[in-house]
């Protein structure tokens, strides 16, 4: 919740700027600067940083009452998780209750991802103060008290990291654990979708029931069809329904264009396998190298893989290799315009999407051109025209 006085006079840091602020965040940092600020969570912060994640922290030290800042409210609500580092004196100041509760409330709503950290206090400890801290203000009222008690007991009872136990009292040791796991979580996460879907129940039916067969064998299936008919968007809802099923999933975008890139698709095959491993592999110096430690990595895990946008068998080869690199019940999902990009030997099933209904693709394009679900009044002959246009 605050940081080194340094950072609050750098322009680039985030309470500093609040234009970053509108932007979404990984990793939101909650804690107590008066514990925590000069040592360990400066540690943990930079070691975010350094691996790539966008991390908000609060260089501001001073108390601030009993109303949680609305910048601060925004960075939460736009960040994919938070760390509460809990230490001695957390409970102490009304603003870190605050935005415990404000964590807590949202990752009830949303999918959101709270890691508490116990930081040289143990978690029974925090229990009692749940139990027993007055929280010392006479001005504070008795439904905010219990707000905050029933937070703690909450965050107490999570699944956390606990320093005593884990780090044999190294503080970068326990850095770099609590960075593994954070890791592992984010690679985790869903895949981002437009906020107004049309029609998805009916048009995800064939591809979920197809994932909830429980069959030993290795599953192929081909969601094919023009460009723009929607596959990607019905590869990643059920991506997002099913990946939690999987002992691992991974869902590579845009395959022709990262493909086209410098090693292209060595760095699919990187990117593949560190999602799946939950670490960075930087041990891929070539396409067979990739392919020979893909076929070692898959053999051990149920995974689900979604290959995006392919038009090459030699991207099919490079990342999913042959069905028996794959720990039978694995998926393996590829969106592609060319039915005919398997051979007919393969084992696998095609799904054609169908076009949207008239209804539907107006609906769609109303959301898109107004924000709303029906067109602006004066404009339908012209926007059915161009909607229902043949292309």
């Amino acid at each position: 919740m605050a940081a080194s006085t340094s950072e609050s006079r750098n322009p680039s840091s985030s309470s500093s700027n609040p234009e970053l602020i509108k932007g979404r965040y990984d990793i939101f940092l909650s804690f107590r600067g008066l514990d925590t600020r000069k040592k360990f969570t400066d540690f943990l912060y930079h070691a975010l940083m350094h691996e790539g994640f966008q991390t908000f922290r609060d260089d501001d030290e001073i108390e601030r009452g009993h109303v949680i800042k609305p910048e601060l409210q925004k960075a939460i609500m736009n960040s994919k998780m938070s760390v509460i580092v809990l230490s001695e004196n957390y409970a102490n100041l009304t603003a870190c209750l605050f935005e415990l509760q404000t964590i807590l409330q949202l990752c009830k709503k949303s999918d959101h991802f709270a890691l508490p950290v116990f930081y040289e206090v143990d978690p029974g400890c925090i229990k009692e103060q749940s139990k027993n801290h007055d929280f010392g203000k006479k001005e504070v009222t008795i439904e905010k008290v219990k707000g905050w008690r029933a937070a703690l007991k909450e965050v107490a009872s999570m699944v956390g990291m606990v320093s005593q136990n884990q780090s044999d009292g190294y503080e970068a040791k326990f850095v770099e654990k609590i960075v593994v796991v954070l890791k592992r979580k984010l690679a985790d996460k869903h895949m981002r979708l437009s906020d107004h879907l049309v029609s998805m129940d009916s048009r995800t039916k064939k591809v979920n029931s197809w994932l909830n067969d429980t069959s030993s064998k290795v599953g192929i299936l081909l969601i094919s069809g023009m460009g723009g008919i929607g596959k990607t968007t019905i590869a990643k809802v059920v991506f997002n329904s099913n990946h939690r099923g999987y002992d691992a999933a991974c869902f590579l975008q845009n395959i022709i264009e990262s493909a086209k890139g410098h090693n292209g698709l060595v760095c699919l095959q990187r990117q593949l396998l560190s999602t799946i491993l939950g670490k960075e592999e930087r041990k891929v110096n070539d396409i067979d190298d990739g392919c020979r430690r893909m076929e070692y990595v898959l053999t051990n895990k149920r995974v689900l893989l979604v290959l995006d946008d392919v038009d090459q068998m030699d991207q099919l080869s490079a990342l999913a290799g042959q069905p028996d690199w794959f720990t039978p019940g694995s998926k393996i999902i590829i969106t592609t315009r060319l039915e005919s990009l398997m051979t007919a030997d393969e084992l696998y099933e095609v799904y054609k999407p169908e076009k949207l209904s008239t209804d539907d693709s107006l609906e769609l394009f109303s959301w898109h051109a107004f924000g709303q679900k029906h067109p602006i009044q004066g404009h339908m002959d012209l926007i059915i025209k161009k909607v229902c246009a043949p292309l």
